[in-house]
């Protein structure tokens, strides 16, 4: 099996230590990283997708994303949030590859950034994993 990531490079040195983590998981689950792909924001992350499977080449079986979308004056990060999940669950259900999600937020503060990071690095590679099996492992 195997996988791209994408990772957003507003949070850079928080995203760092997710990829770290999800490189440590992938090698535990068997999965081989094809390309680490550097996007500006969460925003960016379904166009991304669809433009590296279009124009890349490559077979790839799935994808992590990793992001995060923090607490901010305004409603704003929650409307990214939910157009961002939203596209890529369709892009999942339409026939795309699966994707782990590893975004955090929306609304997330300084501290809770920081004690997600882990998880959700780990649990967004232990998810596509698990979507990249034969339907008869999932019963």
């Amino acid at each position: 099996m195997k996988i791209n990531i994408i990772c957003t490079s507003y949070h850079k040195p928080q995203i760092e230590k997710m990829l770290e983590v999800v490189k440590i998981t992938a090698n535990e689950e068997s999965i081989t990283i094809g390309h680490i792909y550097w996007l500006p924001g969460v925003l960016e992350i379904p166009y991304g997708i669809r433009k590296i499977i279009s124009e890349s080449g490559d077979k790839i079986d799935g994808f992590v994303v990793l992001g995060i979308i923090e607490k901010g004056k305004t409603k704003h990060g929650k409307v990214i949030g939910q157009a961002v999940i939203k596209d890529l669950i369709k892009f999942q259900t339409k026939g795309g590859q699966p994707v782990g999600i590893g975004i955090i937020g929306p609304g997330a503060t300084h501290d809770q950034i920081e004690e997600r990071l882990e998880m959700h690095a780990k649990n967004a590679v232990l998810a596509v994993s698990h979507l990249m099996k034969d339907i008869s492992e999932w019963k």
